[in-house]
Formats: C-alpha cells, sequence, structure tokens
C-alpha cells in the first residue's frame, strides 16, 4: 500500500485511530453543551423545589415538636443506656442466642 512497510503502515493505522477519536470526542464535546433553555428550565424547577420545601419547613418543625414532647413523655425516655448494651443488641441482630461477657 502506497509502497510503505508495514511498520509505517501501523503507525498511520494509529495516527488514523487518533485523528477520529478526537474527532468523536469533539463532537460529544459539542453535542452535551448546556443551552440557556436547559439551563432556565432547571433554575426554575429548583426555584419552585425550594419555594416548596421553604413553605413546609415550619409544618415539619412544628411535627417534629411534637413527636419530641411525646417522646420525652415515655418514662425512662432520658436515662441513659446501661453499659454493654450495643454489644449485647448487635449480638442479637447477628442472631447470637449467648451473652459474650
Amino acid at each position: 500500500m502506497f509502497g510503505l512497510d508495514k511498520t509505517a503502515i501501523r503507525i498511520v493505522q494509529i495516527g488514523a485511530i487518533v485523528v477520529v477519536l478526537c474527532f468523536v470526542l469533539a463532537v460529544l464535546t459539542m453535542c452535551n453543551k448546556p443551552s440557556a433553555r436547559n439551563e432556565a428550565k432547571v433554575a426554575g424547577s429548583v426555584g419552585k423545589q425550594l419555594d416548596r420545601v421553604a413553605a413546609e419547613t415550619p409544618v415539619i418543625r412544628q411535627e417534629q415538636e411534637e413527636k419530641q414532647r411525646e417522646a420525652d413523655k415515655i418514662e425512662g425516655a432520658d436515662t441513659p443506656l446501661p453499659a454493654g448494651f450495643g454489644r449485647s443488641l448487635e449480638r442479637v441482630r447477628r442472631g447470637g442466642k449467648h451473652s459474650d461477657s
């Protein structure tokens, strides 16, 4: 082919593949540019979601305070757990039947 030896042909082929990959990368980069319209849509959607969260925040806080008051009414809710409780709980969770201590 064009009087070139095998090594020269291989170098030309690799060069052509690199050029094609660069072209494909350039095309993909141009296609993925966010347009002003898309950015405006995203900004509008985010704004609406933030407005909804801001409107619901007082209700959520009130519900959380009510739950906290209910939890405070439970007898013994303010006392610390006994030493080693976490280890025993993990043993039970994993299916252990006898105490490790």
